[in-house]
């Protein structure tokens, strides 16, 4: 890799000197630095001629030469890429020179990731190795729960505490967690209900794990840190924002998290395949398919958007359907029937299918979809994601093949559910999966399991 960015200065009096002088040769830089740009790494840093130099951050090694290397700092870029500056001071003929070289350090999305598998369930840890070999993650991080769908309330301190030991391991740069097939993606009598305040209800884990070993002290939904505002009724959103510019100004742990799962470990790696599939179509500017809104309430738009109303989530569909029309990228089919896709009045096929929102039979799917290459869908209804492997919403989408999908897995009540327009809007503008997840959802520690790869993009940045 070769980064680089050169900006000379020099006493006034040699703004003029065209050559060099004859008699002293020397002519300093051509600063050039060559190696992967990740903290911790060692780059060389190289000039046309000697130099002394000094940098920004890290050390260079020895102080003075044409051809130094220089190694970066570990606990640099740790929610975004980070700058540094390497100057040195050698000479033009006989008077000394300044030159600098600017080097932007990032870590890669597969040193920002840890994956957690299940040794007590045939295939998770295959699951694992398989997902983690196509992203090129070092970290895998085994967690033991006798259950692979609901994690006891008793257990969840110690299974917290695993995930953020593995966490600290990694180091303090990590963005994603990511589950595999095998880990339970709820947890039982931990949290009280959004609005019955006096019960308990199973949550998803994976809303937990947002907020690392953190969680332990929770007890109620609240507002998500990352959420970013916007009105379905007006069309008027805060944009797409990544997540490291967000997490920088948190005050408190959050990770983005999203997992590779279905109906057994042979139907999460096939999840895998399908998004190295998907990937290569967005490579080559040629993601393809049609995009179905399953509206319930007519061909008018609601006069309200009370949050938390079925009106809102009637909205929610609406303002999807706004944000490909407007795109123009994609065909949009509308249904504003009451009926849903696969159920006469509405179409009875969705063939092509690429994004999907819609709403509402309770713990059901129709099956009328053929999902494309990358497909990404949600329906919204309280059980969407009770059973990730097999008979809700997203269990069955997954069986036949989307890429990415979401939803509850206990009543969320409509504010708890994502705003559908956001998060298609969002990765519209080149969010991956997970910053889409999350910066579209309002209610934190609560009920939504995302399923898919977390770093999928489906749009360039």
């Amino acid at each position: 890799m070769l980064l680089f960015l050169l900006a000379c200065t020099s006493p006034s009096d040699l703004a003029d000197s065209a050559t060099p002088d004859p008699v002293d040769p020397c002519v300093f830089g051509d600063l050039r630095v060559e190696g992967d740009a990740v903290p911790g790494a060692t780059v060389a840093l190289t000039a046309s001629s000697e130099a002394t130099w000094v940098v920004s951050l890290g050390s260079v090694s020895p102080a003075s030469g044409a051809a130094v290397e220089w190694t970066l700092p570990t606990d640099i870029a740790l929610d975004e890429a980070q700058t540094l500056t390497a100057t040195g001071t050698g000479c033009q003929g006989s008077s000394p020179i300044t030159a600098s070289v600017d080097l932007i350090v990032d870590w890669p999305l597969a040193r920002r990731a840890v994956v957690l598998y299940n040794p007590s369930i045939e295939g998770s840890e295959a699951v694992a190795d398989y997902y983690a070999d196509f992203r090129g993650i070092d970290a895998r991080c085994p967690v033991q729960a006798a259950d692979s769908t609901t994690l006891a309330a008793a257990e969840a301190d110690t299974f917290l505490d695993t995930v953020q030991a593995c966490i600290d391991a990694v180091g303090p740069h990590v963005h994603y967690v990511i589950p595999v097939y095998g880990v339970p993606y709820k947890v039982a009598d931990r949290v009280h209900d959004l609005y019955y305040t006096d019960t308990l209800v199973t949550v998803s884990l994976d809303a937990l794990l947002v907020y690392g070993a953190a969680a332990k002290a929770f007890t109620e939904p609240f507002d998500n840190r990352v959420y970013r505002r916007g009105d379905s009724q007006t069309g008027e959103y805060n944009p797409y924002k990544a997540f490291g510019a967000i997490r920088k100004n948190l005050t408190e742990p959050y990770y983005l998290v999203a997992r590779i799962d279905g109906a057994d470990a042979q139907a999460a790696m096939d999840l895998v395949d399908r998004t190295a599939a998907a990937e290569a179509l967005v490579a080559a500017d040629a993601l393809a398919g049609i995009v179905y809104v399953d509206g319930n309430r007519g061909d008018t738009p609601p006069t309200t958007d009370t949050p938390g109303s079925y009106e809102a989530g009637e909205w929610n569909m609406w303002g999807t359907r706004r944000i490909f029309e407007e795109l123009g990228a994609y065909e949009v089919v509308w249904d504003g029937n009451e009926a849903e896709f696969g159920t006469d009045p509405a179409p009875l096929t969705c063939p092509d299918a690429l994004y999907y929102a819609g709403w509402y039979s309770y713990n059901h799917y129709n099956d009328a979809f053929t999902w494309a290459p990358g497909a990404i869908g949600g329906h919204l209804d309280s059980c969407s994601a009770c059973d990730l492997r097999g008979g809700s919403w997203s269990g069955e989408a997954l069986a036949r093949g989307i890429t990415a999908t979401f939803g509850a897995v206990n009543e969320p009540y409509v504010t708890g559910m994502p705003e559908y327009d956001q998060l298609f809007l969002y990765l519209a503008q080149g969010a991956t999966f997970g910053e889409a997840a999350y910066e579209s959802t309002i209610v934190g520690a609560w009920m939504m399991v995302f399923v898919g790869d977390p770093l999928y993009r489906p749009s360039p940045e």
